[in-house]
């Protein structure tokens, strides 16, 4: 396939250890590569090779296990339909994200209520959801199992913000509905509300520079695309920045074998009779964690965190993310 963007289409019986050092795999479910064309009209500064395929509903699982046995990351196209989560998501401890706008009534496979109800999920966020479009029992749920969530318009004062919600994640599902109707004109809400194109782009950077990612579903979109689709554009600039960021990645664990030259350890003193506050951040990429002391185990535990959060400590206030981990690692 002629074009700019490095990308090639590939049966699925050709997914070995020959294409294990791509960046991902786009896998899709819909039966045509027409975001395959239009990603070869973009163009890339790096050195890599895309792979694509079609696989079909039915093999989907099939080459998510095979591609993912060999250390290949997939960005999953699916169309209208997210398929059966009990399906793609593991039988054993996992962790996840969703970006979207909430819970939408008659839907088929909504990722949200399965996971929420999925005792294997061990980490999850909701993100750049609409309060008014999610049902009031999700979210009671979301909090009672003590997951993260980011409204939207928590997430549009700081999108950045978002960043350590998706860090250490290994599924991530977007559903391109998640976007306001003037950016997506194919959105079957028409909400006149939601991401704009350009954040859910920077959400897929960061998805891309996510530490344990494994896969990416893409949904909610006309499995047929219009020629000169808009909806087919946003969702190839959405995969462009999602490769990017997996090429450019650096793995870093700053509570693992990472070196320790690679961080700088910040202490912040919350007063006399209050608690130190310990922050780690990356010399190399800038990201930031803190140490959430685990009482019980008389140890800590690294979590991902901002910039703004050290910030804020700074001030001499105990930012939430801190406190709703401290809560979460010491429930009594």
């Amino acid at each position: 396939m002629s074009s700019n963007y490095p990308i090639e289409i590939i049966p699925t019986a050709a997914i070995s250890e020959a294409i294990w050092e791509t960046p991902a795999l786009i896998v899709d479910t819909t039966g045509s590569d027409r975001i395959a064309h239009i990603l070869g009209n973009l163009h890339t500064h790096q050195k890599y090779t895309l792979y694509y395929t079609r696989p079909g509903i039915n093999q989907l699982t099939r080459t998510i296990e095979l591609a993912n046995n060999l250390g290949i990351k997939c960005i999953v196209l699916c169309g209208e339909t997210l398929p059966n989560p009990a399906q793609i998501l593991p039988q054993s401890s996992y962790t996840a994200s969703l970006i979207s706008p909430g819970t939408i009534s008659g839907e088929e496979n909504p990722p949200l209520e399965y996971i929420l109800n999925d005792p294997y999920a061990k980490e999850f966020s909701h993100i750049g959801y609409q309060i008014y479009r999610c049902n009031p029992q999700s979210v009671q749920q979301l909090l009672k199992r003590n997951f993260e969530e980011m409204r939207l318009g928590v997430m549009r004062g700081d999108p950045a913000a978002a960043e350590p919600m998706l860090r250490d994640k290994e599924h991530i599902f977007i559903d391109l509905r998640s976007v306001r109707h003037s950016d997506f004109p194919d959105n079957a809400l028409r909400s006149p509300n939601g991401l704009y194109a350009e954040e859910l782009c920077q959400i897929g950077r960061y998805i891309g520079m996510g530490q344990k990612v494994k896969n990416i579903y893409l949904f909610g979109y006309p499995s047929v695309l219009k020629p000169k689709s808009v909806t087919g554009e946003l969702i190839a600039e959405v995969s462009w920045h999602i490769a990017e960021g997996l090429f450019s990645n650096i793995c870093e664990d700053p509570g693992g074998n990472g070196k320790e030259d690679n961080f700088l350890r910040k202490i912040v003193s919350m007063g006399q009779e209050g608690q130190d506050l310990v922050f780690v951040s990356s010399s190399s990429t800038g990201r930031w964690w803190m140490e959430i002391p685990d009482i019980k185990n008389n140890s800590s535990q690294i979590v991902p965190c901002s910039y703004m959060d050290y910030s804020i400590a700074c001030s001499g206030e105990i930012p939430i993310k801190w406190l709703f981990f401290f809560q979460k690692i010491n429930p009594d």
